[in-house]
Order: C-alpha cells, then structure tokens, then sequence
C-alpha cells in the first residue's frame, strides 16, 4: 500500500494554504473557564498597547504584591475587585477557583492572557461579527465607515464608564468610580480607538456577500449593550456584558464552523456527483448559517459535542481533499486564496473550486492513493478512511482544534458555583461519555435577551420603530442566534413559566406568543 502523504505525527492535517486565514475554518479557541476573564481580555485587547505582557498568563489577583512585597492594588482598587469577584470549578470534582472581573481599564493593568493563548474577544468579536458585519459589501461603503467610528465610539464610551467620577463632582456617579477617587482612572483613548480600528477592519475572514444575519445582529446587540451602561449601576451593567458576551461569542463559533461543513458537503457532491451548487445558493446558505443551531429541550442532549465532532471531521476531510487537489491542478489552485465571490488573480471563488474539483474528479479516483484506500468507491468514503488516520478524526473531543472548541464552549454551561444571576445557556447532566446538557437559557441571559429585543423593536424603522414587545420577539431574538424555540414544543411552556416568575410577561399566557412582555431595563 502507498504511503500516505501527511504528516503522521498531527493531530490533524496542515490547514491548505487555499484556506489558511479564511472563512472556511474558524480561528483558535480555547478555554475561558469565566466570563470574568471575558471581561478582562476586553479591555487588554482595547485599551493596551499589548494583550499579553508576557509569554505566560497572569490572572487577576487583588492581593498580588510585587518584588518588594508591595500590593499591585490599592486597598480601594481591591475593594472594587472583590465587588466583581466570580467562582467557577474547573471540574465537578475540583476546588473553586475565584476570578474577578475588572470594573474599569485600568484595573485589568497587572493581569493578561499569555502571549500564545487564543484571542477569543478579538477572533469572535471585534474582527469576527463587527467586522463581518461592517466589511461584508466591501470597505467602501460610506454608510459602513460611519457605523465603524460609531461603533467605535460607543464602546471606548461604555468600557471607560459614562457615569466615572471625574474632578470631584460626585451627583450621578457611579458608587464604583467614587471608591476609586484616588485612582487615576483616565485612559488613553487615542490608543484605544486605533486598536479597535485595526482590529476591526477587513481581513481575509470577511464573507463578502449581500447579507449576513448574525454579524448584523451582534453588532447591533453590541451597540445596545454600550448605550445601556449610562442607564444602570456600573456593577448591574458588567454583569450584562459578561452575559452578552459568554452567549454572542460561542453562538457565533458555532455558526461560522458550519462553514466548514457546507464547503466539505459541497465538494465532495461535485467530486462525487458531479454537481455544482451555484454562487446564489453559496450566499444565501452562509446568510442564514446562524439558523438551528441549538433546539431548547428539557431533556439531556449531546447536540453541542456533536456540532463539534461534525466539525473536526470535516475540516480534517477537506484538508486532506484540498491536498489532492493541490497536486492534480496546481496550477489552479497553489497561491491563490479561497472567497466566496472570488476577484482578481490571487482569489479563486467557491463556485471555481467546486469547478476544479469536478474536473479533478476522474484523476483523483486514478491517482495511486485513492486506489490504494478506497478502490471503486466514492470520494466521501476515501476521504473517511484517509481521516480515520488521525486523532482529531477519530477523538475530536480530544485531540487538536476540537478539545479547544470544547473547551471554549463550557463558557456557557451553568456552573455549580457563582452562576446564581443565571447567564448561562446551558445546563451540563452526566459526566464521561454519556454527559450532556440541557439548552435553557438562565434568568440573567433571558433578561438580557428580551431587554435586546425590546431594543431592537423599538429602533427598527422598518417596523414603525413601536409596538408593544410580545413573546414572539424574544423567541424571534433567540432565533437569529441560533437557538429556536419554535421548534421546541416542551420548551416553550417552560419560557413562559419562567419570564412570568421574573415578571416579565404582562399579559395571560392564554395569548401564546402573542402575550406582552415587559422590558427588563
């Protein structure tokens, strides 16, 4: 039998350069055991010249002294911090381990993630959605580059504080800014809104096409979140920011892994028969990724592990196929870089690639390697066998990307300490190989939710900006996110019961989706 032509010692093939720093397959991941530390990787990212001061990581401690034996904090500072302070357990047997969130910039000084962890606010935020959503008709749309220095603006505004206590004038400052009077609260703006600039502008991972769902409501989620912070107790305000954070980030994650999987489906039908999807049905199929991505039930499922299994499988299959094909049309392939709609002579479109692999079909299938692994049968089971060669295929829970994803997504998982407010999504049962979760969202998240909702029906002209806010919104919010509830018959009823506790419905739940529903803030 042939040798096969990939590096055995991987967890996983190379990723092609065709794809490398493309839609087709989502940045790193890795854990972030608190949306604390969400928080705290916000702010480095925006207001630091750096996001890391040092290879490893450093996690924030009030009580950290330096050489001398000093304290890092103030006794004020440490005051502020304790006021934020989390507990998560890092496993179900573990011993709690506390993380603060810092109030304001400043605070977050003597902490940062380490110079090679993933960069999840940046990858799944700043150039992931805002970007997407910004760049996704192109950068030279006038209309983009006012939402840009907007959106910029607003978040400098609401990570600074609008209500900081500024030369002793203490009327309508926030109780958090006066304990820290002493403090030298200012930062450096300038700073802050070039580094969102950079980090938001295009790059390669931008989609270009007509319309995408999910970008355009994070941002606009975003956007209500910063103004919300002038209108709440500082305190009140981060907690609803590390809720919208711990469920917008791994929602996106999840719908941008599809990509993967629809680019692998696509292949290998026009590998196998000989079918080309056109460029409007790309477009319209990555529009609406976000759409089932999680179905709320009551009962344990293991549909998050299998979004990640159905993911590792796939980028593992397509990098070995791109890897085939490299070698029988190099010349339509090496050196160029994959986009949707493609344009100039370095980009080829997805459209093109599923061209070159259907006119590669037939020299594949004769290649020594293919006869070797798969003799008479299809692509989709040659690429199978090819992929059960490496661990990421075979354990994808484990081993490469997806023990990172894996990780990464227990963000939104209830834990059984700290996560009282409810901002979780998911509820974990069970534990080895038959552990699950139920997909429910907590008090917190359904609050911040509907406040969004509410705020989006009110600022839509395009439906008279008015109306009163009904159940149907909320589940309507949900949706866009990935999360559908009308498909979730014993999970309504349980929707209902809880935003009727938290007194949110006004209306009888004898009006089903209709029933009014009370903005939280």
């Amino acid at each position: 039998m042939s040798e096969h032509p990939y590096d055995k010692t991987a967890n996983e093939p190379k990723v092609r350069p065709l794809v490398r720093n493309s839609f087709a397959f989502v940045p790193s991941a890795g854990m972030r055991l608190a949306p604390e530390v969400l928080v705290l990787e916000l702010f480095r990212e925006v207001f630091f010249e750096k996001h890391y001061e040092s290879t490893g990581t450093k996690d924030l401690n009030p009580d950290e002294v330096d050489e001398s034996k000093s304290l890092l904090y103030s006794q004020e500072e440490r005051a502020v911090l304790y006021a934020l302070r989390g507990r998560r357990k890092k496993t179900k047997h573990s011993r709690a381990q506390p993380f603060f969130a810092p109030a304001y910039p400043v605070l977050a000084r003597a902490s940062w993630l380490g110079k090679k962890r993933e960069r999840v606010i940046n990858n799944f935020l700043l150039s992931g959605p805002i970007a997407q959503h910004l760049w996704y008709r192109g950068t030279d749309v006038e209309e983009k580059k006012h939402e840009r220095d907007e959106i910029v603006d607003l978040l400098c505004k609401a990570l600074v504080g609008h209500n900081t206590l500024r030369e002793d004038e203490y009327r309508g400052k926030d109780i958090l800014s006066v304990a820290l009077r002493n403090a030298d609260l200012e930062v450096n703006l300038d700073r802050a809104r070039q580094n969102l600039v950079s980090k938001t502008g295009f790059s390669n991972s931008v989609i270009r096409i007509n319309h995408d769902e999910l970008s355009t409501r994070i941002f606009k989620d975003v956007r209500f979140i910063c103004q919300l912070e002038k209108d709440l107790p500082r305190m009140q305000w981060l907690h609803v920011l590390m809720t919208f954070l711990r469920f917008s980030l791994p929602m996106w994650l999840l719908a941008q892994m599809r990509i993967t999987s629809f680019l692998h489906e696509w292949l290998i039908g026009a590998i196998d028969e000989g079918h080309i999807v056109s460029a409007a049905d790309i477009e319209r199929r990555i529009s609406v990724r976000n759409r089932g991505l999680l179905q709320p039930t009551l009962t344990p499922t293991r549909e998050v592990f299998e979004r990640i299994e159905q993911y590792m499988k796939h980028r593992v299959e397509l990098n070995i196929l791109l890897y085939c094909l490299e070698g029988i049309r190099p010349d339509d392939i090496k050196g160029k870089s994959l986009d949707v709609r493609g344009g100039g002579s370095g980009k080829i479109s997805v459209e093109r690639l599923l061209e070159i692999a259907r006119q590669a079909s037939a020299d594949l299938r004769a290649s020594d390697r293919f006869k070797d692994v798969a003799p008479e049968l299809d692509a989709r089971r040659f690429l199978t066998r090819e992929g059960e060669l490496f661990p990421a295929w075979r354990n994808p829970l484990l081993k490469g990307q997806g023990k990172n994803i894996d990780e990464f997504l227990r963000v939104m998982y209830r834990d059984e300490l700290g996560d009282e407010a409810g901002g979780y999504l998911l509820l974990p049962e069970g534990r080895g190989a038959g552990r699950g979760f139920r997909v429910f969202p907590g008090q917190l998240l359904l609050k911040t939710v509907t406040y969004l909702a509410a705020r989006d029906k009110y600022s839509d002209g395009k439906r008279g900006g008015g109306g009163k806010l009904v159940l149907e919104d909320v589940e309507n919010h949900f949706q866009q996110y990935g999360v559908d509830f009308s498909s979730a018959a014993d999970a309504r009823p349980l929707l209902m019961r809880e935003m009727q506790a938290m007194g949110l419905l006004t209306g009888t739940p004898d009006a089903g989706s209709s029933v009014a529903v009370a903005r939280p803030y």
